[in-house]
């Protein structure tokens, strides 16, 4: 039988729905040998883990998924087996949800402008997350009936150029690449199927270690072009569900989306208990 990861999932320490925990064992119903745990600019959820007790036959890789910028369009960079106790990083990372933080009350301010009032504990939930965004005024404005989904909270207030629109603190999609390698880990290019030809040459030309094949927002043929790109490259084949939620819009279940383990094993950061 073969075993498969699944290289891509949120928790909520981001904008996910599941705790690092229930996302685990989410993988573990659904017949995975692991998964990487790969929030949006925090590694909050990865060190979770470290206080869990994970089944001996599955395997947790401790991620992050940076929000870059390159030529003013927006990259994300995933890194994996990265050191995510190292004190640096953590003063980095802090800086970025503040960012996040002041950038969510100034959308706040915004939507005000058209009679959406919302209040930023509102915003945030019950559990607070470690990691404050977009996401998380959408679910907000749903609840409250003023769109009826996330996409209908995008296309109206939330998307660049859009009503509330506000534009945020971002690391260069190199600073990023370059960190997780003095990190100790390895940098995959975040599905690049939604990307230009031209801008995915252009990470790979900032020493990008791998390639996210594997999407569910890549068509068949993205596939099979970013799989070749990859091999001819010697680059590293990742794949992932991307997992947020289930909804009636999205299907996309932890381990929808998935790759062989073996070649992420060898890490020494990887979490197998």
């Amino acid at each position: 039988m073969k075993k498969l990861i699944d290289m891509h999932v949120h928790t909520n320490a981001s904008d996910g729905v599941l705790s690092p925990e229930k996302a685990i064992q989410r993988g573990i119903e659904n017949g995975l040998s692991g998964i990487a745990i790969t929030d949006h600019d925090t590694v909050t959820g990865a060190l979770a883990i470290d206080h869990l007790t994970i089944p001996e036959h599955f395997t947790v890789i401790k991620g992050i998924e940076f929000s870059t910028m390159q030529n003013n369009k927006e990259v994300h960079i995933l890194g994996y087996n990265l050191d995510v106790y190292n004190e640096d990083l953590q003063v980095l990372l802090e800086k970025i949800q503040k960012f996040r933080s002041n950038r969510v009350l100034k959308i706040l301010e915004k939507l005000k402008r058209f009679n959406i009032i919302l209040d930023y504990k509102e915003v945030q939930g019950e559990e607070p997350p470690e990691s404050i965004g977009r996401p998380h005024v959408a679910k907000a404005l749903i609840k409250r009936g003023f769109v009826q989904d996330v996409s209908q909270a995008f296309d109206r207030y939330l998307a660049k150029g859009r009503l509330a629109y506000v534009e945020r603190y971002k690391l260069e999609t190199k600073e990023a690449i370059d960190l997780i390698k003095d990190l100790g880990g390895f940098s995959v290019l975040a599905h690049p199927g939604l990307l230009s030809e031209q801008d995915i040459y252009s990470v790979l030309e900032k020493g990008i270690e791998g390639i996210e094949v594997y999407h569910p927002k890549h068509s068949q043929f993205a596939t099979d072009i970013l799989y070749d790109l990859a091999k001819k490259q010697k680059l590293i084949v990742t794949g992932g569900s991307d997992f947020h939620s289930l909804s009636s819009t999205n299907n996309n279940d932890i381990g929808s989306y998935t790759v062989l383990i073996d070649p992420f094993l060898e890490s020494p950061l990887a979490s197998s208990i």
